[in-house]
């Protein structure tokens, strides 16, 4: 930018209007008229709208292009904050769906009007999103997510709720509102509605246009039955709401009459979808406030992915109980058994079916479940009514985790997740915009594969003298005493506390009589997140001196007795984020976590600011007075599209800012030799250490961590 354009937005801003639809025909005649809206503006306007302007021409000239074209509205009809509240939701769209919807939110600036001035009377998800989590937690079942999304839906694992909502007058009652839609959606996964049979035989026979509304009402009288028996003051204030108009709770009213048999205790949504045949060319009363959408094909792909990864646990965990179980078994039992070991599972109390109080038994006797068991326990029966036995084999289960394979399209076209893995969702912190994109990335934790223990065997031989020296560093550390200062007795006089005694007798004042330094040996409370760059850059040399770094750490890091992990990262868009699992906090350093050391290999890109997020909240979890973040790395942040350059580097350093708010000290070690260059705004001048050949990487890693330790 020119020191001219600097002085006059205006002459930027048409300099930038002017580019930008340059590339867009039908917009040309709109350039004139635009033009003179812009230069009507205020120089405050100007300016909001030259900082946007870039913003948003990074992301794609027509976005930038439309945003200038219908911003002069935007300034007339909303104060400021709320013409950056416009700018952002677009933005925002702009992340998860595309351009093609994020121009359509610019276009439609008089709808976000018309909906803003209703949030004044109205409620924001932000301000409620806390107490639904609590009020969905506290209702039991499966832990479900609440987040925000335009229209209201639940997919089984999580619960959407629009971003505000102002249908009622008033902000409790729309607060309100937000409660009973909340409540609505988790009866609906509660009480069975998306059980995989009764969804399995919807989508075969109901069709979207006709009978699956048919369905949903249905299945309104039905949950609202269910609420009303096991919590009636939840199903009093959802009555209260319910309705729009006194016609809409009439034509309710009649429909109930009409299909009475749902609100039986017994009733289940395989009679709700039994009788859409008999409803159907029927008026269908209007849809309850509380009611939100259903999609069938969401809550299946999300179904399908549980249901294999659940079996996979529940068989897990039965075969670990079961040989706990044998061992605690005598001898002269077991022999006399004539019937083969199995587990059943019953429901607890038959009166109350849809109630969760589950037994578990092993040989017909009553076996107590830990609290993860029995969520999972609920969780699968909450999916599929009962359990089977194959489901209660308690075999040794493979790897869950397929191997990784390249995906044959292009980059971000990736699956979010590898089936069987666990997503968890980051934001990402956009330095353009100077505020997050949330549940942006997309992060999968997953197990290195193992290796040839061979490896382990050879750098001990390679390094014979060098771990030998490490060894006896570390042995001097624990030897070492701990000087405490301004005591009653001790081995030497301390200078500091005789001088201020002098002093307090000069001014008359009595002296203390702790004036002596006593040496003794303190505990190391110590944990230690080791964080390694699995990016395909480190092929080759780095690869093997990362893992010749750790084996040699590993051994000597155990005779200490602090707490360490180590957590490999990679990454390949924001939707393929990775950590690969080598040591967890509660892991000895055994056979496992050496065959995994010699699994690491080369993966993809490197996305650290997610890594960072993540492994500080592990890291977070672990009680210890001093808390490293140590990363090994030998490259900046890079990834496809725009985690490259700043946008990457700024990422990572608010990650990192991040961590140090939480308590942790991060390090970093790298071979890049144009690290200085961009470590020192992200980790701080004196937190970062360049290796200047690749070779003596394993030599300086052990020094290193003496020295931050100690």
């Amino acid at each position: 930018m020119s020191e001219g354009d600097r002085q006059d937005p205006a002459r930027r801003i048409s300099s930038v209007l002017e580019n930008s639809f340059a590339g867009t025909l039908a917009l040309l005649p709109r350039v004139a008229e635009v033009l003179v809206e812009l230069d009507a503006l205020e120089p405050a306007q100007q300016r909001f709208v030259l900082y946007w302007t870039d913003v948003m021409a990074a992301a794609g000239e027509e976005l930038a292009a439309q945003f200038l074209s219908h911003v002069p509205l935007a300034l007339r009809d909303l104060d400021e904050a709320a013409a950056e509240a416009w700018v952002v939701k677009a933005m925002d769209v702009f992340d998860r769906r595309g351009p093609g919807f994020a121009i359509e939110v610019l276009n439609t600036v008089q709808v976000f009007a018309t909906a803003r001035a209703a949030q004044q009377s109205g409620c924001d998800f932000d301000q409620v999103a806390g107490l639904l989590r609590y009020l969905v937690c506290g209702l039991g079942g499966r832990g479900l997510q609440i987040v925000s999304e335009a229209i209201a839906y639940t997919d089984t694992e999580k619960i959407f709720l629009p971003p505000s909502l102002g249908l009622l007058e008033g902000r409790a009652a729309n607060a309100s509102l937000y409660k009973c839609l909340a409540a609505f959606l988790w009866a609906q996964n509660r009480y069975g509605t998306w059980r995989y049979q009764v969804l399995e035989a919807a989508m075969r026979t109901l069709d979207e246009v006709e009978t699956w509304p048919i369905y949903q009402r249905l299945e309104s009288v039905r949950l609202r039955a269910c609420l009303a028996r096991d919590l009636p003051g939840l199903h009093r204030e959802m009555e209260a709401i319910a309705y729009g108009d006194e016609a809409a709770r009439l034509a309710w009213q009649a429909f109930v009459k009409r299909v009475a048999v749902l609100e039986a205790p017994h009733a289940t949504a395989l009679d709700s979808l039994a009788l859409v045949s008999s409803c159907r060319g029927q008026p269908l009363p209007p849809p309850l406030r509380f009611q939100g959408e259903m999609f069938p094909a969401k809550v299946r792909e999300i179904l399908s992915q549980r249901m294999s990864r659940e079996r996979a646990a529940l068989q897990k965990a039965l075969n670990s109980l079961q040989r706990d179980l044998e061992l605690q078994t005598p001898d002269d039992q077991a022999s006399g058994a004539e019937t083969p070991n199995r587990f059943t599972v019953g429901n607890a109390n038959d009166k109350t079916p849809n109630t969760e109080h589950y037994e578990l038994k092993y040989n017909d006797q009553q076996v107590p479940m830990g609290p993860e068991l029995e969520a999972l326990l609920n969780s699968i029966l909450q999916d599929l009514g009962d359990i089977d036995e194959d489901y209660l084999n308690p075999h040794p289960m493979r790897d869950i985790y397929p191997a990784e394979q390249e995906s044959k399209h292009g980059p971000g076209t990736e699956p979010e997740a590898l089936p069987g893995v666990r997503v968890e969702l980051y934001p990402e912190w956009d330095y353009t915009r100077q505020r997050f994109r949330e549940d942006f990335c997309a992060l999968t934790e997953q197990d290195v594969p193992f290796g040839n223990e061979d490896f382990v065997t050879r750098t001990r031989e390679k390094y014979h003298g060098l771990s030998k020296s490490i060894q006896r560093v570390f042995e001097a550390i624990l030897s070492e005493a701990q000087r405490q200062k301004k005591q009653p007795h001790g081995d030497e006089l301390d200078l500091d506390a005789l001088i201020e005694a002098h002093v307090d007798r000069l001014q008359g004042r009595e002296m203390s009589d702790r004036l002596y330094t006593h040496f003794r040996k303190v505990g190391r409370s110590v944990a230690v997140m080791f964080m390694v760059d699995m990016s395909g850059s480190t092929k080759g040399w780095v690869n093997d001196a990362e893992r010749e770094s750790l084996v040699l750490l590993c051994e000597a890091v155990a005779m200490l007795g602090d707490q360490y992990a180590i957590y490999g990262f990679s990454g390949r868009t924001n939707k393929r984020c990775e950590i690969y699992r080598i040591k967890t906090f509660r892991e000895p350093y055994d056979t496992e976590v050496k065959r995994r050391i010699s699994g690491m290999a080369p993966k993809a890109y490197t996305r650290m600011g997610v890594a960072i997020r993540h492994l500080s909240k592990m890291l977070n979890t672990v009680q210890a007075k001093t808390k490293l973040l140590i990363t090994l790395s030998d490259g900046k942040p890079e990834d496809y599209g725009s985690y490259r350059g700043r946008y990457g580097i700024e990422d990572t350093r608010h990650a990192l800012l991040e961590a140090r708010r939480s308590g942790i000290h991060p390090f970093c070690i790298t071979i890049d030799k144009e690290a200085q260059s961009y470590l020192p705004h992200m980790y701080g001048p004196s937190s970062f250490t360049v290796v200047d050949e690749v070779q003596k990487l394993p030599y300086k890693v052990a020094d290193i961590y003496r020295r931050l330790t100690t």
